[in-house]
């Protein structure tokens, strides 16, 4: 009796040990795009001027002027 007791706590534990390794796959996969978008905005911000900032804003407000 115990031992059965045993045996389905034990497929219980399985389970949630399954269930908890899904999700911890879930959450690194979650880390690796953050960690992705971190590097591309470091990326961005090194190669950031505020010429090139002030001359995108003329472009981007031009194409909004032709559009209306």
């Amino acid at each position: 009796m115990v031992m059965q007791y045993l045996i389905s706590r034990n497929e219980e534990y399985l389970r949630h040990i399954e269930k908890f390794n899904v999700q911890m796959a879930e959450i690194v996969e979650l880390i690796k795009v953050l960690e992705y978008n971190i590097s591309g905005m470091q990326k961005q911000l090194q190669e950031f001027s505020t010429e090139s900032d002030t001359q995108k804003k003329e472009i981007w407000f031009g194409k909004q002027q032709k559009e209306i």
